[in-house]
Order: C-alpha cells, then sequence, then structure tokens
C-alpha cells in the first residue's frame, strides 16, 4: 500500500517539474508577441497589431415580398465600417442577371452608416408583348441598385416563382453576399380588388336623409382574396390624406324609357345633352356608329372624362369650348376603363366639353369636374357591411350607407379604403346636400282645352304657351312635394301633340305604357307612392276611344262632360 502511495507521488511532482521548465523556456517570446505589430511601434520601441477593416451590413437579407407585373418594391441596406477610417466597397449583380452600362458600382464607408437601395420592379408579361402563347409565362425583372448617386442595373427574364438573390459585396475587409427575395406571381393567379362601381354619384340630397347603395366586390385572380375595410381615424381632423377639389358625376341611370334606350338623369339634365343614336349599356350611355356626339356644360377649372370602354376602330374628336383639342393618342386602341384628363387649369367659370363620336364604340361612364371645394362629412356618416371577408370567385356585395344628418349645405366626398393580400383599393363617394328651405308643399294647377288637361306648378313660366294655346286656368287642383322630400319621388309630365294629350307618371319609364308619340316635359315636383300623414290618393281615368287621360282626386269625377272615362290607378298620394 505504501509503494503504491508513494508511486503516484512520484508521477505528480513529476509533471509539476515539466510544466515550471517548459513555462521558463517560453517565456520570453510569448511576452513579444503580445506586443508585436507590423507597422506601427510603442514609444518603447515595440510594434503594436493592425487593426483590420470590418464591413457590416444591416440586414443581411430582404424580403420584397409578392410583386406583381407593373409592381416596384424597394429595400434598403445600411453599410458601416466598425473600425476607424474610410473603406471602399463594390457590388456587381448577382449572378446570372445582365448589367447596363456599368458593371459595377464603387463607393466608400466610414464609421457613419452608408446605405445601398434596392429597387426592383416587375414589367409585363413579355410573351403577351410578343403576341405568343406560354404556359409559364416569363416576366422582364429589372434590379436596380443606388448608393451615392451611382446606379447599377440588372436585368433578367424570369418566371413565376419565388426567388432568394444573393448579391456580392467586395470590401477591403472581404467579401460577404447579402440577399434579396422576392416571390412573382402569374397575371392570373393574383388575386385583385375590382369594386362596381368605383365611384357613386349620390346626387342631390336634403340633410337627414338616409341613402343606401350597394357595391359589387369581385376578385380576378385564382387564388383567395382576403379583404377588409379600414375604419378612419377615432379623432376629428385625423384624415388619410386631403380630398381633391374634384367633383364626380356619374352618368348611370336606373330610368329607362323602353329597353335598351339611354334617359339622362335628372339631376344632369340641364348639364347634359346627347345628339345621335345613343344606347344604354347597365345603365351607361353607349354609342355605336358615327355622327354621335355628347354636350356637358360644366363650371370649374378642368374636366376629365371616365370612358367604360373603347373598340379598335373608335375614332373621337373632342372640344372644349368649340375649340378642337389635339388628344392624338388617349383614345387610340381597345381599352376598359380609362380616365382621359380632358382639360386642367382653365379659369374658373362656365365651359363646354364636347365628344364627337366618328366611328366605332365608345362608352361613358361619367366625369369629374375640377376646381370644387368637397368637404367630408362627420365619423360615422359613411357605414360598410360587412366590413371584412375573403372571396374567391364568388361576387360580394357590400352596402354603403350614408347618413346626411347634420350636414351643411354643399359638396361632399370621401372614400373607403379596402385592404388586402392583393393591395389596396378605394371606392369614392360624392353627393350635393342641398339646404332644408323653401315650401314643403307645392300648389299644382289645372288648365284645360278639349278634354286636354295641363298641369302646372309654374303658370307665369308656362304663360306663352297656356295663352297661345287656349287653355282655360281651372284652379288648383292638389298640392305636390317639394324635391327630396323623404318618402316621394319625382312626378313626370309628357305631351301627345297628335292626341293632344297629357299624361302623368313617377315613374320615368311611364309606367308600363307605350309612349310612342309622347314627348318628355320634365317634372311638376314630387308625390308620394305609398300613403303618408295627410295625403290623399290621385286618381287617373283614360277615355278608351280618344286615349286621353284625367286626373283628380275626386273619386267620382268621371260623370258629366267626363262621362265614358274608365278608372286607369292610382297615380299616387298628394296634398
Amino acid at each position: 500500500m505504501h509503494k503504491i502511495i508513494f508511486y503516484f507521488i512520484s508521477i505528480f511532482v513529476f509533471f509539476n517539474i515539466a510544466i515550471v521548465h517548459a513555462f521558463a523556456q517560453s517565456g520570453h517570446d510569448y511576452k513579444i508577441n503580445t506586443h508585436q505589430s507590423s507597422n506601427t511601434t510603442s514609444p518603447a520601441g515595440i510594434k503594436k497589431e493592425e487593426q483590420r477593416p470590418v464591413l457590416t451590413v444591416t440586414p443581411r437579407e430582404i424580403d420584397l415580398g409578392l410583386i406583381k407585373p407593373g409592381d416596384t418594391a424597394f429595400g434598403d441596406f445600411s453599410l458601416k465600417n466598425i473600425t476607424t477610417g474610410m473603406m471602399s466597397w463594390s457590388v456587381s449583380c448577382p449572378e446570372g442577371w445582365e448589367n447596363g452600362a456599368a458593371h459595377t458600382i464603387r463607393s466608400s464607408v466610414t464609421g457613419d452608416p452608408g446605405h445601398l437601395l434596392v429597387e426592383l420592379s416587375l414589367a409585363e408579361n413579355i410573351d403577351n408583348l410578343s403576341g405568343e402563347k406560354s404556359k409559364s409565362r416569363r416576366y422582364r425583372t429589372v434590379m436596380k441598385m443606388n448608393s451615392d448617386g451611382k446606379e447599377l442595373i440588372c436585368n433578367k427574364i424570369l418566371k413565376a416563382g419565388a426567388y432568394r438573390n444573393a448579391v456580392r459585396i467586395k470590401s477591403e475587409g472581404g467579401q460577404r453576399n447579402i440577399f434579396v427575395d422576392f416571390r412573382i406571381h402569374a397575371v392570373q393567379d393574383i388575386p385583385s380588388v375590382s369594386l362596381n362601381p368605383q365611384r357613386l354619384d349620390l346626387g342631390v340630397q336634403l340633410p337627414g336623409k338616409i341613402i343606401s347603395k350597394r357595391i359589387e366586390l369581385s376578385n380576378k385572380g385564382r387564388e383567395m382574396l382576403i379583404w377588409s375595410v379600414v375604419q378612419p381615424p377615432s379623432k376629428a381632423g385625423e384624415l388619410p390624406g386631403e380630398l381633391q377639389r374634384e367633383r364626380y358625376l356619374s352618368f348611370h341611370s336606373e330610368a329607362q324609357s323602353e329597353p335598351g334606350k339611354y334617359v339622362i338623369p335628372e339631376h344632369l339634365k340641364d348639364s347634359m345633352e346627347l345628339i345621335g343614336k345613343w344606347t344604354e349599356k347597365n345603365g351607361y350611355p353607349l354609342s355605336k356608329g358615327a355622327a354621335n356626339s355628347m354636350k356637358f356644360r360644366f363650371h370649374g377649372t378642368g374636366i376629365s372624362a371616365f370612358l367604360q370602354s373603347h373598340t379598335d376602330d373608335g375614332n373621337c374628336s373632342i372640344y372644349l369650348d368649340e375649340i378642337l383639342l389635339n388628344l392624338p393618342d388617349v383614345l387610340s386602341g381597345e381599352w376598359e376603363k380609362k380616365e382621359l384628363v380632358i382639360a386642367e387649369g382653365l379659369t374658373d367659370g362656365p365651359h363646354v366639353v364636347t365628344i364627337v363620336i366618328r366611328e366605332g364604340t365608345l362608352e361613358l361612364e361619367g366625369v369629374k369636374v375640377f376646381g370644387k371645394d368637397v368637404m367630408r362629412g362627420p365619423r360615422g356618416w359613411i357605414t360598410v357591411f360587412p366590413d371584412s371577408g375573403t372571396t374567391m370567385s364568388e361576387r360580394d356585395y357590400i352596402n354603403i350607407k350614408v347618413d346626411t344628418s347634420n350636414l351643411a349645405p354643399g359638396y361632399y366626398g370621401d372614400q373607403i379604403v379596402f385592404k388586402s393580400n392583393a393591395g389596396e383599393e378605394k371606392a369614392e363617394i360624392f353627393l350635393d346636400v342641398i339646404p332644408d328651405s323653401g315650401p314643403k308643399i307645392i300648389d299644382v294647377y289645372l288648365y284645360s282645352k278639349d278634354r286636354d288637361y295641363l298641369l302646372t306648378v309654374d303658370p307665369q313660366a308656362e304663360s306663352k304657351r297656356l295663352m297661345q294655346n287656349g287653355y282655360l286656368k281651372e284652379g288648383i287642383a292638389f298640392r305636390l312635394f317639394a324635391p327630396q322630400t323623404p318618402g316621394t319621388t319625382n312626378f313626370h309630365r309628357w305631351y301627345n301633340p297628335v292626341k293632344r294629350d297629357h299624361y302623368y307618371h313617377y315613374d320615368r319609364t311611364g309606367g308600363g305604357k307605350r309612349l310612342d308619340g309622347y314627348v318628355y316635359e320634365g317634372t311638376l315636383g314630387n308625390i308620394a307612392t305609398s300613403r303618408m300623414t295627410n295625403t290623399r290618393e290621385l286618381y287617373r281615368w283614360v277615355h278608351p276611344s280618344t286615349g286621353r287621360h284625367y286626373y283628380s282626386t275626386n273619386a267620382k269625377s268621371a260623370t258629366g262632360e267626363r262621362k265614358g272615362y274608365r278608372f286607369d290607378g292610382i297615380a299616387g298620394y298628394v296634398r
């Protein structure tokens, strides 16, 4: 046992002596190495170690996300020399990319960060541009890198897919790679928000009225569209952007006098004039062939026209205040939904724009008049339901409710912002609020001649006609309501000079009556289409042999000299 203990003690002593001896032999070299330098020396004459330049780049990788044809995405790398002094560096195109005039760009950086800006853009499908058809579509992709005003342009033709591109940066401190990631989706696959209509013109409204409209939302891509409506900020005054001084006026008409025939909306009758043969397509005016024209009068500093569609053989001329404008390219080719700026910067005042269709097909959506002061309504004046959803190939209908309560007279507008995985889309809303003043009830006067019964609310304005045709005044027949009175609608008047008959109806199309030979003469006021407080029926009779009509609030008025008239229904409810 003692021998074993002695043995281990001997081994321990031996190793300690060996370590001390080795340290003593190398101690001088260790001290020299800790102070050694290739270029500089200390005051004691001993050299110091040189600091090697080190370039840092943050972030090392940027994901530019989904890029669609026609889109541009941006990224920013920050470069910094973490040692003292200035360091030079250079960058070249990723491997496999073609460069433009410059092969590299060179710059320098210190301890203050420098920047390498990356811009990636995707051109339209080059197979479409060349007229080719390919199952795997290709896209011209351009990557621009910029630093200190120097630009490097890199090009490559890519198919739809995901890409991770290494960008090589060389410097005095060595070489390192940074990465630019992005994804290209084929046009037909990309989800896309489509709103119809994209602009809502609610016309002329009185304060206190609630208007409901509907927007159709659809997805033009194959992938699922995920969307939501962005709610306005909670505090007053924190609104997203300023409204432009422009007022949109839609040409959409809900009234049709006969199938396929376009009827100018009531609130545009004083501004809009159509010459030639115009038909109706989805409520909008459509011109086919030659010798058709549209004249629009406006008051402002400029105007643009929204054109729904145009054929390749279309040929139009546009006049502003009777002067032909030189717009050679904007109306060429075949396209859908295009805004054409006709004039800007005009003297604020009355102007007239005329579009003459020489040949082809042109469909008009509406116009925007510039120079109009537009106000936003208070928070909550527009409500949207539903305000989010997912859409594939189906159509979703978005209900828009506008409350004009507490709105002062003037032009109002706002935007409904749709955020989605396909980007952002906006729907615009415009309306005019008129003062709630003047008489609520309008007197309607009855004039007659040879059983032709003319109703008018302004005998003085029609005095010349009444006198020349020998009409006799019979007094106040009944009373109508002022325009925009809730629960009422326009009461229209037509005249047939052959039959010498006046016809009246709240339906602009005539309520099912054939209006051949009748000339539209405008509106008298508003009539209620259902019973309201303190209203009574307005009865309509027609003579079966002459086709002439008679209107009265008396249910027994078809007697005496009007014997032979047959009851033809209730025309509405009046005071």
